[in-house]
C-alpha cells in the first residue's frame, strides 16, 4: 500500500515505531513516495535516530524531487495514529477465497501470467504480505470476512473473491446478498466473478496438461463462443473426481495470451482483480 506520512510523524515522541514504519517501505513491503520537505524531515530523522538507514533516506530523497506515480491506494500517517495504524500496516493484507488451494493457485497464475510482479512476492511464504482466507464454501465467506476485518483498526486490508455461479449471462449472481453482507460487514473491496467458476477461467494448456488423453474435448470445448463457455459448469464436463486440487501446475508457465484465448474482456477483468488486491497490499 502506498503510504503518505505527515511530515509530523518523524518529530513525534515515538521514535521507535516511527523506525519500524520506515523499514516497512525499505524492504518493499508498502510503497512511500514522499514530498521533498516529508523526504528532508525523514532524512534529518534517520540521521539523529538510525546512523544505519542513512543510506536509503538520501535515495528517498534523491526520488522525491520526481512527481509521485499513481497509487492504487493511499494510506494517511498521522503521528496521532502512528501505533495503530503501524500495527495495520505490519499485518498481512487477507483475500478471503472459497477454496485457498485452488483460488490461490488461480491468483498466483494470472499475477505470473500478467507480469504484476509485486503480488507474486506478496504471496511468497517467506514473504507473508498477503494470505489467502479459506472461506470452505460461499456460505461462510461473508462471516470469515467480518472475522478477518476485525483485526485491523484502522486500515482494514481485507477483500473478498466470489465465484458468480451464473448459468447464464444475464442473470444474477445467487451471491448478490453475500456480496452485501461484506460490504456491510466493512469489506469494501469484493470481487464477483463474471464468469460462473474459477474453472472458466483456466487456459487451454492447463486443461492439456490434467487431460492429455481429452484433446478432442479440450479441442471442442476452443470452439464454444466464450458467452457460452463461461457460464457452463466443467467440473462436471471433466468429472469432479478427476479435477486436480491444484489445477495451476507451478512448471506451467503461462501468458497473458493465454487467458485472451478464453475471449474478450478476460484479461481486463482479471487485471481488475490484481489491482482490487493492489488496493489491500
Amino acid at each position: 500500500m502506498r503510504l503518505d506520512i505527515e511530515p509530523e510523524v518523524f518529530a513525534s515522541a515515538d521514535p521507535v515505531a516511527t523506525i519500524d514504519l520506515i523499514i516497512l517501505t525499505l524492504d518493499g513491503r508498502h510503497e512511500w513516495q514522499p514530498s521533498l520537505p516529508v523526504a528532508s524531515a525523514a532524512v534529518q530523522f534517520v540521521a539523529r535516530q538510525v546512523p544505519a538507514l542513512s543510506e536509503y533516506m538520501q535515495k528517498v530523497l534523491v526520488e522525491a524531487a520526481n512527481p509521485a506515480t499513481p497509487a492504487a491506494a493511499v494510506a494517511k500517517v498521522r503521528a496521532g495514529d502512528l501505533r495503530a495504524v503501524l500495527a495495520d500496516l505490519s499485518k498481512p493484507a487477507v483475500l478471503v477465497v472459497e477454496n485457498r488451494i485452488g483460488d490461490g493457485g488461480f491468483v498466483r497464475a494470472v499475477a505470473a501470467a500478467l507480469r504484476d510482479q509485486r503480488i507474486v512476492d506478496a504471496l511468497r511464504g517467506d514473504n507473508d504480505w498477503l494470505r489467502l482466507s479459506n472461506g470452505g464454501g460461499c456460505g461462510q465467506m461473508p462471516d470469515l470476512a467480518a472475522e478477518e476485518c476485525r483485526a485491523f483498526s484502522m486500515l482494514v486490508r481485507v477483500a473478498v473473491l466470489f465465484d458468480s455461479d451464473r448459468v447464464e449471462p444475464d442473470e444474477p449472481s445467487p451471491h448478490h446478498d453475500k456480496v452485501a453482507k461484506c460490504r456491510e460487514a466493512g469489506v469494501r473491496e469484493v470481487h464477483l466473478l463474471t464468469w460462473r467458476m474459477m474453472e472458466n477461467y483456466v487456459p487451454f494448456p492447463v486443461w492439456e496438461r490434467h487431460f492429455p488423453a481429452r484433446s478432442n474435448q479440450i479441442e471442442e470445448l476452443r470452439t464454444r463462443i466464450p458467452r457460452q463457455r463461461g457460464y457452463q459448469n466443467l467440473k462436471d464436463e471433466f468429472g469432479r473426481r478427476n479435477m486436480p486440487k491444484r489445477m495451476f501446475p507451478d512448471d506451467l508457465p503461462l501468458t497473458e495470451e493465454d487467458f485472451a484465448e478464453l475471449g474478450p474482456g478476460v484479461v481486463t477483468e482479471l487485471r481488475e482483480l490484481l489491482a482490487m488486491i493492489h488496493r489491500i497490499l
